[in-house]
């Protein structure tokens, strides 16, 4: 439905499953005979063997229900144009090249150095001219304070675009202004999404430094928000980073060369694949820092960080 045909459109579709993309997105995955649906969209159905989803709650464009590929799901879940959405999932497929281009009509991106100027260069989507969504949906709706937020805000890690998104940025560390890592959340509740912005670097992803002897991971960086809100005042005893899911854990390796660094608290969903992102976490800390200090703190009254803290606020 697409209408995406060139080799790496062909590439991502072989590729990038929906199901791992749909984890990464924060989707919570529910079993449904051979198929699965989404807890926060039970209209959704995904066939992991055609790697293909349906929304039966929409219509489709010829008839029966809306659905089709990873890029049309990248598309919908996601509020991206069919080249947003393929510049993004190309990443995930090595050697795949951009063949189709486009954006959305009206909307500015400001161009920011990446990581490698030889790679893809870290697009930032346009500024709003005010926060106004962004506070209403990080302090009512997640429960954040609003210190933290306005410090996000204040390092220039946070920025309202012009879809009214949250977007959330890291630096190159000794690197004046150069943005690393961006990854933007809807404030929409009634249709979520959660996507990087083409360009980031995945050694570095989203990180805030206090010049901690701590380092706290995180999946998200909602996750990371609500563990500084539970740990205010003194949430500034560590650094954070947000991996953005578990399938870049390899990020937590370029941060703990820091000889500052006394102890990596890692506070990932406590789900099947959070659990296993503290095994593999742990394991390769030990092998490359075997004097640090490893903290497994998994969230209890709750899957993640944020669930927590709404339960704790809202009871």
């Amino acid at each position: 439905m697409d209408g995406c045909s060139g080799s790496s459109c062909w590439r991502i579709k072989e590729n990038v499953m929906i199901v791992d993309y749909a984890r990464e997105m924060g989707f919570t995955l529910v079993r449904t005979g051979r198929y699965y649906s989404l807890k926060e969209h039970d209209s959704v159905r995904i066939d992991p063997q055609k790697n293909c989803f349906w929304r039966n709650s929409v219509p489709g464009r010829t008839g029966g229900a809306f659905g089709g590929s990873v890029i049309d799901f990248a598309m919908e879940f996601n509020g991206l144009s069919l080249g947003e959405a393929i510049r993004l999932l190309e990443n995930r497929v090595p050697g795949t090249a951009v063949e189709v281009m486009g954006k959305r009509q009206g909307e500015n991106t400001e161009n920011v150095s990446g990581h490698n100027k030889d790679g893809p260069v870290l697009k930032l989507p346009g500024k709003d001219n005010n926060m106004r969504k962004v506070f209403a949906y990080l302090v009512k709706t997640r429960c954040i304070r609003q210190e933290i937020v306005q410090e996000m805000v204040n390092r220039r890690q946070l920025y309202q675009d012009t879809h009214g998104n949250c977007v959330f940025l890291s630096y190159e560390a000794g690197v004046d202004g150069k943005a690393v890592f961006a990854c933007r959340r809807g404030t929409n509740t009634y249709k979520p999404f959660y996507g990087d912005v083409e360009g980031c670097d995945y050694s570095k992803c989203f990180y805030m430094d206090n010049q901690a002897e701590r380092l706290y991971v995180t999946e998200s960086v909602i996750d990371a928000m609500s563990v500084m809100t539970i740990r205010f005042p003194e949430c500034r005893k560590w650094n954070y980073l947000a991996l953005g899911g578990t399938g870049k854990w390899m990020a937590v390796m370029n941060y703990i060369t820091d000889p500052a660094l006394k102890e990596i608290w890692i506070g990932t969903d406590n789900d099947k694949s959070g659990q296993e992102a503290v095994r593999i976490i742990s394991e390769n800390v030990r092998k490359r820092r075997g004097d640090l200090t490893i903290i497994t703190d998994l969230p209890v009254k709750g899957k993640d960080w944020n669930e927590v803290l709404v339960r704790r606020d809202r009871t």
